[in-house]
């Protein structure tokens, strides 16, 4: 490996602090204090990390698949379900962005009450003819169906993910302001000691 340049000058050798450290120590002799601290953040910044990615994920995952699951509950609680019969295809309308973008048909079903006939919500390419599972409120009008467990999961697990995730970057960031830190101070080192012994090495003096 080429020595380094420092000023138009070839160094044979590094500068004195860096040769502190005796040969057969065990340890780099090369390895400067801003080094060790480095090293020992980075062992300290990688065990924080496997404790806390996997901690805080699961912590966030758990709250939001919980938060779905009362929710959940409560519908149900406040929900019941009839096996209705399609009146009419099923027809996709809306802006896409709400409920009102679910396929729609005309719908009837009978009860104690007597015949029901509306429009509701019911599965995708669903034909005349066929039969879905409509969802009622207490007053007996179209509700939307609950949240499902695998919905429940699923929010659980994105959310676990993603907060593990931005933990995770958050800490590139810090552990990036931390290299950015100790890499100006170890090039103000070198300024300061290439000040010392430039001298002796080139032979010129400093006016």
């Amino acid at each position: 490996m080429r020595a380094p340049r420092f000023r138009g000058y070839r160094l044979t050798r590094p500068p004195g602090p860096c040769r502190r450290r005796a040969s057969g120590s065990g340890d780099n002799a090369l390895e400067r204090q801003s080094d060790r601290l480095e090293r020992w953040l980075r062992v300290l910044v990688t065990a924080v990390l496997m404790l806390l990615l996997p901690l805080t994920g699961w912590i966030a995952g758990s709250a939001v698949y919980g938060h779905y699951s009362q929710l959940r509950a409560a519908q149900l609680a406040e929900r019941h379900a009839v096996t209705a019969q399609l009146m009419s295809d099923a027809q996709v309308g809306g802006d896409g962005f709400t409920d009102q973008a679910r396929p729609r048909a005309r719908v009837q079903w009978e009860d104690r009450q007597g015949l029901h006939v509306t429009v509701a919500p019911v599965g995708t390419w669903q034909r005349k003819g066929s039969t879905a599972t409509v969802w009622l409120d207490t007053r007996g009008n179209i509700a939307a169906a609950p949240v499902t467990r695998d919905r429940a999961a699923t929010a659980g697990v994105c959310a676990g993910l993603a907060t593990a995730a931005g933990l995770a970057a958050l800490a590139g960031v810090a552990w990036k302001g931390v290299r950015v830190s100790l890499d100006r101070r170890r090039f103000a080192q070198w300024d300061r000691e290439w000040e010392l012994v430039e001298p002796r090495w080139t032979g010129r003096r400093r006016r």
